[in-house]
């Protein structure tokens, strides 16, 4: 009796979870970050990067510097359902994590931007990443952290305030360690909306971010 009360509140609330994200739409995001072969520029780059350290979700994969943890690779679920399942009395629908991220590594807006980048010897292609996400709003969005084992990385997050924004730092260098001294970065935030692909550039390397409602 006790089995069949947990498997219909079990139901019950994953219907609940079904409708609480029906109007939490889901976007395609596109990354790539390329380095530049030539570049002159007069700029001393002596501002520091200030990296957030808290309320991160951790983006891994084979060419991450991080090993993967309980709160990489969109796995931001993973305290909520053991919760669910532990505790199917007591569980509470508001402890759903905001933003959800869903795993996608292929780029179709992006794709052959890619290609072009690859094969052009003023660039050099340092990496291509994809996901899916929903953009909660400003109080409730984490940043999406990846650092990579060849000396890059960014971190990123959507929101929404009346509109979309995108906040992003990404950087040559390393984060991860306890005195990062990284001074060439792009830090920008700014306003965005659906099906636009925006470019974030600095004198050594560039970043591009599409954005899709799927």
């Amino acid at each position: 009796m006790k089995f069949f009360k947990k498997k219909s509140l079990l139901l019950i609330l994953l219907i609940n979870i079904s409708f609480a994200q029906e109007d939490a739409a889901e976007y395609k995001i596109e990354l790539i970050i390329f380095k530049y072969t030539d570049f002159e520029t007069n700029e001393t780059f002596n501002t520091k990067l200030k990296v957030p350290n808290k309320d991160l979700v951790y983006l891994y994969d084979e060419g991450s510097l991080s090993d993967k943890t309980e709160h990489s690779n969109f796995s931001n679920m993973s305290e909520f359902y053991k919760n669910l399942f532990n505790n199917i009395d007591e569980i509470d629908i508001k402890e759903l994590p905001k933003p959800l991220y869903r795993d996608n590594d292929n780029l179709t807006v992006l794709n052959k931007l890619k290609s072009k980048i690859a094969k052009d010897k003023n660039y050099i292609l340092l990496d291509t990443k994809s996901w899916i996400q929903t953009i909660p709003d400003n109080e409730s969005s984490n940043f999406l952290s990846y650092q990579s084992q060849n000396n890059y990385g960014f971190l990123i997050r959507f929101y929404k305030k009346r509109f979309m924004h995108i906040d992003l730092k990404a950087y040559l260098g390393n984060s991860y360690t306890r005195n990062s001294n990284i001074k060439i970065f792009i830090d920008n935030e700014k306003r965005i909306f659906n099906e636009e692909v925006h470019f974030f550039d600095h004198p050594y390397f560039g970043v591009v971010v599409s954005v899709s409602e799927i």
